[in-house]
């Protein structure tokens, strides 16, 4: 019968090693209107699988002045039908 209890890690092996994922680094020159986002993967999953997410943030921060925190909240939270993850997101503008 499993009961489903685990048993503790040995104190005699080593723990494993978390995987890494190589870290990328990317230098340019930010031009006005560029807006640099900085995202977890519940973000940046859909970013890259949903161009119409993509887009629509574009048309939504293309024009005017940076949006204020709620309307950068319900921007970031937009439904993407198969992305329910938690999402991290800090934007910078240049002005």
């Amino acid at each position: 019968m499993d009961l489903g209890i685990t048993t503790p890690p040995s104190p005699y092996e080593p723990a494993p090693e978390p995987p890494r994922d190589p870290f990328r680094f990317r230098a340019s020159v930010a031009r006005p209107g560029d807006t640099l986002l900085l995202c977890s993967g519940g973000l940046a999953d859909p970013l890259r699988g949903e161009p119409a997410l993509a887009e629509h943030l574009t048309d939504r921060w293309l024009k005017g002045p940076a949006p204020g925190l709620a309307a950068f909240l319900a921007d970031i939270q937009v439904r993407v039908k198969g992305y329910a993850d938690d999402r991290t997101a800090a934007a910078v503008w240049e002005a």
